[in-house]
């Protein structure tokens, strides 16, 4: 086996050890993160990053989900760097992982999708993934793993996967900046004007974002007519 299989390989198994022998459940408690933030910011972060990485780095479907949470416990802009950060880290190990190790795995058991990204990217390039990290027809997860199946360079793909995916980001970070701000739960608590923009903007975002990319993707076309 290449020497980079060996390395890749002895990294995910490392990640999976330290993950089940350091007890890795107790690093998905919010309330972890939020006791240990009054303490030490920075290193809340780095652990909050890390159990990011390795759960985008693995393929688990957490991108969601540790961006709210990472808008509860550090705020809006930090929640959003580390959010951006590990989502984009995290593909790009998932993409090698998938690239020099489960390559075969992948191409049998999602050949359909393997096939619509392919004549996507051969038609727009990296616009094509830019507009699925906007309009997440395949889950950010998935999409790691099928484009490894492309000819795409890896670069291209960590620009694609960052630009594309800050709105989504954005407004996942602020919702749960806001939901964090909830001492009590009751109706003047939960309803209001911040947390009713942040729900808008959470159900609306897949329209905006389809209206959004269909509008560069006319542009496009235009530019490349004339």
């Amino acid at each position: 086996m290449p020497v980079k299989k060996l390395a890749l390989a002895a990294f995910l198994v490392t990640i999976l050890l330290l993950y089940f022998v350091g007890g890795g459940e107790k690093y998905l408690s919010i309330d972890l993160y939020q006791n240990l933030f009054e303490t030490s910011p920075l290193a809340t972060a780095a652990v909050f990053f890390i159990v990011f990485l390795v759960g985008a780095s693995c393929s688990l479907p957490v991108a969601g989900v540790m961006s709210v949470a990472s808008g509860v416990v550090f705020g809006t802009l930090i929640g959003f760097l580390i959010s951006s950060a590990a989502t984009c880290l995290g593909g790009t190990v998932a993409l090698y992982a998938t690239r020099f190790l489960f390559r075969d795995l992948v191409k049998r058991r999602f050949s359909g999708q393997i096939e619509m990204v392919n004549k996507g990217i051969d038609k727009e390039g990296a616009f094509y993934l830019f507009g699925l990290r906007m309009i997440p027809v395949i889950p950010f997860w998935l999409l790691n793993l099928v484009m490894a199946l492309t000819s795409m360079k890896v670069p291209v793909f960590m620009l694609a996967t960052l630009l594309g995916m800050v709105p989504i980001l954005l407004i996942l970070v602020y919702t749960g900046n806001e939901l964090g701000e909830i001492e009590s739960f009751s109706m003047a608590t939960i309803l209001t004007p911040d947390l009713i923009i942040a729900l808008v903007l959470l159900a609306s975002f897949p329209f905006l974002a389809k209206a959004f990319v269909g509008l560069i993707r006319r542009y496009r076309a235009r530019a490349l007519s004339d």
